[in-house]
């Protein structure tokens, strides 16, 4: 380890001059450490005088001095996997802040970082951090005389504060003059609160500081209330049921209405077990607190972790006994997956070995190799991969504002100053042009050609209210507890209403579907989650996991699912209450997940084989069919696939689009600017500028289809022959009906899956 400096003087006098040193100004501060692992931190130090010095002489002779030194920290260094970690500091200040940090690590990290700062002693302010400059970015902060911020400017986007006389913030303007605002402070928190866009909020606050209630923008009134210990015991939403929460020496029961939530602590006050619904899942640890283990929901088994010196996780064992490692190396991480496939990754690093920025990737398949290319602000620039080279470019405050890929060239990106996107341009497709208001929320996106523009409101809590276009104008409404209750979808005259119900617990029970005005209730249990569809399916049971189990369809069929000790599906089998199988199946997998075998009991000819490479692309099959294989690329494309004796080849163009294809199903396509297919096998396909698909064969009257969206962009009607059917979809994009004349098809779901389809008449 390095000594250090040593203070050297010298005295003259009568007798010869007496020079003298010592080191007593670093005494007690650390100059080493070394981990079980052998990574190791050393220290130097430089002196700062801090206060002068006297001498006391008697004929020449050194009787007392007096020095004031400080120890500065002159460089840091970090040796770990064999890689050096270097931070350097210099020009300090009088105070002890340092002027200058350079660091450096391996794989090309190296950085200096200047600083100044504002310094009050009169106040006592000591180091506030005024200003930094990075390597194509920069930091500065102003301070009022009170040493509270006034702004930040982060590479031209500034944010200004200002402050009341008591010193509490009392407004906020963000980038794009957003102003908040904040005043009837009690406690220190602010009691009003006015948002850009006329939004208010409101607060109680008690004499202990705990927010006794809080009013939305929208009016709507939460209350809470505390124990002695300033714990939440209750919060009374605007509508619903009260949540309460009671408390234990070692565990915390939060109850509303028939769901309870039970976390329990272990004697260093760390969870050991969360039971959500009667379901539990268990947490362990080893001696320094890292977490050891999580079961799974409701069961004895899970994952396990490892860990090495540094706290890193080293291993992961998860509940079937496949497991993934991780080795790390100077600026690498290494992972071998449960297959033994090993996926190496490259960081550049400065002077904390914990902190990296991607830079490559080492696939298990070479060809698939990628690696990055960064600016001095660590920002992607370029990513490659087989060839292909993806590049982004940004603005001086940093924002995105180009990417160039092969398939489309280069798309642009204007941007406010607040970061919006404003402008939109795909190679030559156009320029599509956005709009925000006050709480940078989408109002407006106009696009390029005919295609209709789209417009947008909201309310005071943030949520859509309307979403029009000339395709379908969409509308919604939300109870006091902000859960959507309605939604219309206004086209041609015509008006499609969908309506939402919930319980206590804000858990949907019901939907009332648009033009028949049929009800669907799910009756959801204490998890929220639909143990029927009611006219379709009955009986849903759950597994502790949130798979579904069982499955009763109203003919009496029953389909029941398996789970394997890694929660996966295992099993599949569908049959008449009382009769014979229709339909069972097992299925197997890799430690990775993928699958492996698919094996029907009830028809051994119905058997399936699944193969895959080292990146895990599926590469070959067996079954009914016979045998196939799929060959790529390094990129991901597939050059060749293989069914029985039918092979497809297929060639890309220079711009990485599938031109052709030979073989059996032999074609040739081309793109838009967008890179979207515009023809295929004599088939035409247009786009809109979002983009959507508009028209197949629009010059062709008796193939042509035509395509409407409404403001969400979802598909509003389609129209073939001059016969139009209507459509609509869901918030959240699932079809709720077709309205094809006076036939109407529903769509029922479980969740997000479609389980049954009604027509009528």
């Amino acid at each position: 380890m390095s000594a250090g400096h040593k203070i050297k003087n010298k005295i003259s006098g009568p007798l010869p001059p007496l020079p003298y040193e010592n080191n007593a100004w670093k005494v007690g501060q650390l100059i080493g450490l070394t981990r079980p692992d052998g990574s190791s931190e050393s220290y130097t130090y430089s002196p700062r005088e801090v206060d002068g010095s006297w001498y006391i002489l008697i004929d020449g002779g050194l009787v007392s001095d007096k020095k004031v030194w400080a120890a500065d920290v002159a460089t840091k260094i970090i040796t770990s996997e064999g890689a050096v970690y270097t931070t350097t500091y210099k020009n300090y200040d009088i105070y002890g802040n340092p002027g200058t940090r350079s660091e450096s690590g391996p794989n090309g990290g190296s950085r200096t970082t200047t600083m100044t700062y504002y310094n009050d002693p009169n106040k006592w302010i000591i180091g506030r951090l005024k200003d930094e400059t990075f390597p194509g970015s920069s930091v500065t902060r102003t301070f009022d005389t009170k040493g509270k911020v006034l702004a930040i400017n982060r590479d031209g986007v500034v944010t200004r504060y200002t402050y009341d006389p008591q010193g509490n913030l009392a407004s906020k303007t963000e980038p794009g003059n957003r102003l908040y605002t904040y005043s009837n402070y009690k406690r220190g928190i602010p009691q009003a609160e006015v948002q850009p866009e006329g939004i208010s909020l409101a607060r109680v606050v008690d004499n202990a500081g705990n927010i006794a209630s809080e009013t939305n923008g929208e009016g709507k009134l939460t209350r809470y209330t505390y124990d002695g210990l300033n714990r939440v015991k209750s919060m009374t939403p605007p509508s619903g049921v009260v949540k309460t929460i009671t408390y234990t020496p070692t565990s915390q029961i939060a109850s509303r209405g028939a769901l309870i939530e039970t976390t329990r602590y272990e004697p260093f006050g760390r969870i050991a077990s969360v039971t959500l619904g009667g379901i539990t899942t268990r947490y362990e640890y080893d001696a320094l607190g890292r977490r050891t283990f999580v079961s799974h929901p409701g069961a004895a088994t899970g994952t396990r972790y490892q860990y090495d010196a540094l706290g890193r996780v080293t291993r992961v064992t998860n509940a079937d006994g496949t497991f993934q490692t991780t080795v790390y190396g100077p600026g690498t991480k290494a992972v071998t997956d449960e297959r033994g496939k090993v996926t190496k990754s490259t960081y550049r690093i400065y002077g904390d070995p914990e902190q990296g920025h991607l830079m490559a990737i080492a696939a298990a398949d070479p060809a698939a190799n990628v690696t990055l290319t960064r600016n001095t602000r660590d920002q992607v620039t370029a990513v490659s991969q087989a060839g292909l080279t993806r590049s982004y470019a940004y603005n001086a405050n940093g924002y995105l504002v180009s990417v160039t890929n092969p398939e489309t060239g280069v798309t642009t990106y204007g941007r406010d100053i607040a970061g919006n996107m404003t402008t939109r341009a795909v190679g030559t497709s156009g320029i599509t042009r956005y709009t925000y208001d006050g709480q940078n929320r989408l109002i407006s996106v106009v696009y390029p050609g005919t295609t209709p523009a789209v417009t947008n409101t909201y309310d005071k809590t943030g949520k859509l209210l309307t979403s029009n276009a000339t395709g379908g104008n969409r509308s919604f409404a939300y109870d006091a507890a902000g859960n959507l209750i309605q939604e219309t979808l206004a086209l041609d005259g015509k008006s499609f209403t969908a309506k939402y119900a919930y319980n206590g617990l804000d858990q949907l029970s019901s939907v009332t579907y648009p033009q028949s005005g049929r009800a669907v209730n799910y009756a959801p249990d204490a998890l929220g989650r639909p143990t029927i569809v009611s006219g379709y399916v009955s009986g849903i049971k759950y597994w502790p996991s949130g798979l579904i189990q069982q499955i009763t369809y109203a003919n009496g069929t029953v389909t029941q699912y398996g789970q394997n000790p890694r929660l996966w599906p295992a099993t599949f089998s569908t049959q008449k209450t009382g009769g014979s199988l229709y339909l069972d199946s097992s299925y197997t997998y890799d430690g990775t997940g993928n699958l492996l075998t698919i094996r029907d009991t009830t028809d051994s000819a119905f058997n399936r084989t699944l193969g895959y490479d080292n990146i895990n692309r599926l590469t070959n099959v067996a079954g009914f069919w016979g045998e196939g294989s799929i060959a790529y690329s390094g990129g991901g494309n597939i050059l060749k696939q293989t069914l029985g004796s039918s092979t497809l080849n297929y060639s890309y163009d220079a711009q990485n689009r599938l031109s052709a294809v030979s073989g059996l199903r032999a074609g040739s396509y081309g793109y838009d600017a967008y890179g979207n297919i515009s023809s295929s096998q004599g088939t035409t396909y247009t786009y809109d500028g979002v983009p959507n698909l508009v028209c197949i064969n629009c010059a062709n009257p008796a193939s042509k289809v035509e395509y409407s969206y409404d403001g969400l962009n979802h598909r509003s009607s389609v129209t073939k022959a001059s016969a139009k059917v209507y459509e609509m979809h869901d918030s959240k994009g699932k079809q709720l009906i077709e309205l094809d004349g006076a036939r109407l098809t529903e769509y029922l779901y479980l969740g997000d899956k479609r389980i049954a389809q009604r027509v009528s008449p």
